[in-house]
């Protein structure tokens, strides 16, 4: 029985840092870099809010509140700076930065770059372009429509065979539909289906790390006895960008799917010509003809020049370029292939040989020129000034259904980077600790507020029984003799605490408070007040009775029954 589909599984090991741009930066509004471990935290407006206490919450509050210009911008920079450690504990996974990109943020950030004309403050955004990821994780992924790009040039190289074209101008489109002997409808890359690579890398170590892309001529110039800069080098212009860290073995995982329609095909017009019905090995093949040479090519050429990490080529010297070397064999066989993917993988790898025809722009004024190949890389570097220890940018192993791991480049990766292991350990040590703390903060000021909502919470119960109590004396006063009501209303208006109580009833009967049978009934109710305190005296043993002042109060209260 024919079949139809023919599946492989593709491991991809990234050997230099990789960029593939994702349309969305790090900003100095969602990011704090922490000065220890130089790790990059990224956030979002939840984490701000879980981990910001009250006072912090309305500071930022205040400051976004503001006129939204570049001082409330810088403002807002500060202020993440300044409380980042709360920020920290609640962000995502570490990301390692450049040394010189830790030093820039701690330079700059908050603070205007410079002025401009009138003196308009121009912002340090510090937007670090992120690399394409998943975002249901956020682990970094290769998409297949950047894989299939890069087959797609090694095929089409393998087609044109290295021919030069008289035409020069012709558009890229025709030229494809050339090479390919038809248009979209015959075009055989349809035949071809490739799959986003999801992250498979160690956690022990991170999946991106934050470096300076950096411009640098390739062959040195000399001018009046002074050796010249690339534009951007010469006038310190840089990118900033989050790339996949080759210390990773297969750390992709993604699949190839081909449509396997030769036996059926026999001159069909609607399906691709015989010649163009590609095998995996034979993708292998092509993909390993054009890029292996320009991996070589390009590598020595950047090592002559000094950028290289020299260390790095020769590990890489050791696992490709020895012919009985076992990943070597391998490329030969057609079971791997090298790939080169993503921003700044350089004009030779986007273009064919005997065609390439590359646009060179010149000085400021000058018209552009063309050449067959460019003048400057674009390096990965840990400084924006470094001329030395530098890496390309995109080069990636891809292994066809790799039934045991390259032993040889497992280890190269995975142990010749123990200090990344560390490094992640530390921060995420660090990152937790960081947590707890903020957790016992949280709990102390939950703490707090459970004992202040209690206290309000008895104070209110206290209010309610103070007021039912102040409605059942109401009640009560309003059911005695008006007399009585008097009395309470008296009672509970003196104003001197200390004063006895029938001494104020004295006081009001005497005022002329009331009369008849009501005047009787108060004294009579002073009566037993001052018996119940036991300064009811009608009669004195005292020489002196005008020195006795119950007895002297006792008979004014009689005098008044009397009258």
């Amino acid at each position: 029985m024919t079949h139809f589909l023919d599946h492989y599984t593709l491991r991809y090991t990234p050997l230099s840092p990789i960029h593939i741009g994702a349309d969305e930066s790090y900003e100095p509004g969602n990011y704090v870099i922490d000065d220890e471990g130089g790790a990059l935290y990224s956030f979002n407006s939840q984490t701000a809010v879980t981990g910001l206490g009250e006072k912090e919450k309305k500071e930022l509050l205040t400051i976004v509140n503001g006129k939204p210009d570049d001082l409330m911008l810088t403002k807002v920079q500060a202020f993440f700076h300044k409380h980042r450690e709360s920020l920290i504990a609640y962000a995502n996974s570490p990301v390692p930065t450049a040394n010189g990109i830790n030093e820039l943020y701690e330079k700059r950030i908050g603070k205007a770059a410079q002025h401009e004309g009138q003196g308009r403050r121009v912002i340090n955004k510090l937007e670090i372009e992120r690399t394409f990821y998943n975002p249901v994780d956020g682990k970094p992924l290769l998409p297949g429509s950047s894989i299939k790009g890069a087959i797609r040039t090694a095929l089409l190289d393998s087609i044109n065979n290295g021919k030069q074209l008289n035409d020069r101008n012709i558009r890229n489109q025709v030229l494809q539909e050339r090479l390919l002997e038809g248009k979209f409808h015959t075009d055989p890359f349809r035949l071809v289906s490739i799959a986003d690579a999801s992250w498979q890398g160690s956690q022990n170590k991170p999946a991106c790390q934050i470096k300076f892309a950096v411009n640098r001529k390739r062959k040195p110039v000399v001018k009046d006895g002074l050796l010249l800069k690339s534009q951007a080098e010469a006038n310190n212009l840089y990118q900033l960008l989050e790339c996949v860290s080759p210390h990773h073995y297969q750390s992709f995982t993604g699949a190839m799917t081909l449509l396997n329609t030769r036996s059926i095909n026999l001159g069909n017009p609607k399906l691709p010509k015989q010649d163009f019905h590609w095998s995996i090995k034979e993708i292998a093949k092509a993909c390993n003809e054009f890029y292996v040479k320009l991996f070589w090519d390009e590598f020595y050429a950047i090592k002559d020049r000094g950028y290289l990490n020299t260390v790095w080529l020769e590990q890489l010297k050791d696992l490709i370029d020895l012919i009985d070397n076992d990943l070597s064999k391998r490329l030969v066989m057609g079971e791997a292939f090298l790939l080169r993917v993503g921003r700044h993988s350089g004009a030779e790898a986007l273009t064919l040989n005997g065609i390439r025809n590359i646009r060179i722009m010149q000085g400021r004024g000058q018209p552009a020129g063309w050449a067959s190949q460019p003048k400057t890389w674009w390096l990965a570097a840990d400084e924006s000034s470094s001329n030395r220890e530098m890496l390309p940018f995109g080069w990636v192993l891809v292994e066809i259904n790799p039934t045991e791991p390259d032993t040889k480049l497992q280890k190269w990766l995975e142990s010749s980077h123990d200090k990344l292991t560390t490094w992640m350990q530390n921060q995420l040590v660090r990152q937790e600790m960081l947590k707890e703390a903020d957790k016992e903060r949280q709990e102390k000021l939950l703490t707090i507020k459970q004992k202040e909502l209690k206290d309000a919470l008895e104070a209110e119960e206290e209010a309610a029984k103070a007021e039912l109590k102040r409605q059942e004396e109401e009640t009560r006063l309003a059911q005695l003799p008006q007399y009585e009501q008097d009395i309470a209303e008296l009672l509970n208006a003196k104003k001197d605490p200390n004063k006895k109580d029938y001494l104020v009833l004295i006081d009001a009967v005497k005022a002329g408070q009331w009369q008849g049978s009501d005047k009787q009934l108060v004294l009579e109710d002073i009566q037993a007040r001052m018996q119940d305190l036991k300064e009811w005296r009608p009669t004195t043993n005292k020489k002196d009775p005008t020195k006795d002042k119950e007895y002297t109060r006792t008979i004014e209260v009689i005098k008044l029954m009397s009258s």
